[in-house]
């Protein structure tokens, strides 16, 4: 039984002893996830979705809608609150309008490896858990991204190189971070992001090298700067 799959099990447990999971191991679960298949978080849940179903006999299947095709990004975690799904994974930054704890590990070059990124983890769990307790959401598990790198169109040699380019935030940290350099920040779900540059919509972006390689980058941007941002994480919640 791998990581995951204990996680799981100590989560129904808790569930259990509240009283709120009565016939949990007899339903299947409808899981929704922004991510196409390729991208290894969506790969990542595939293989959480049958470690269970192994785990259980089969009693607990997890049905995994990748891509937004249950529920789109930003509707997900309400859609998991409001008991339309009973699991959901999404970008934990996108509550950072919330509470800022949320996008904590989307501050620019406050955690940059993966090391660092896990100390973050350990301080942000005991402040996240209490804070979606009150929405009736429990944290499963959390899984980071590889450090953010910069995608863009034209060679940037200093930040005034960023004034006036349209830029993907895909939070608020992003979208303040755009507007700081006179960037213009504009809403693109990872599934969009090469039509949206096919289309002049986004000049640039930062993302994980996993997103850029899953959306054919080379495609679409001319450079690539490793300047290891941050290290977000999505998140798994009940």
């Amino acid at each position: 039984m791998n990581s995951l799959t204990r996680l799981f099990y100590l989560t129904l447990a808790t569930l259990f002893a509240a009283g709120l999971a009565t016939n949990a191991l007899a339903e299947s679960w409808d899981m929704p996830t922004p991510y196409p298949d390729k991208t290894f978080h969506t790969v990542n849940i595939i293989q959480f979705a049958e470690d269970v179903k192994q785990a259980t006999g089969g009693k607990l299947e997890i049905k995994v809608h990748s891509a937004g095709s249950l529920f789109k990004h930003p509707e997900i975690k309400n859609a998991v609150r409001g008991g339309q799904v009973p699991i959901g994974e999404f970008f934990l930054s996108l509550l950072s309008n919330e509470n800022p704890v949320f996008g904590a590990d989307s501050q620019p070059f406050l955690a940059t490896n993966y090391n660092e990124a896990k100390k973050l983890w350990d301080v942000q769990k005991p402040i996240i858990a209490p804070l979606l307790d009150k929405q009736k959401l429990m944290p499963l598990f959390s899984v980071p991204w590889p450090p953010q790198g910069l995608y863009t169109k034209k060679e940037i040699k200093s930040v005034d190189d960023l004034k006036g380019i349209k830029f993907r935030a895909y939070n608020a940290t992003l979208e303040k971070f755009a507007n700081t350099v006179g960037a213009a920040p504009t809403q693109v779900e990872v599934p969009d992001i090469p039509q949206a540059f096919a289309t002049g919509r986004v000049e640039a972006m930062i993302t994980s090298p996993s997103t850029g390689a899953n959306s054919k980058a080379w495609d679409f941007v001319e450079y690539f700067t490793d300047i290891q941002a941050w290290v977000p994480k999505n998140i798994v919640v009940v």
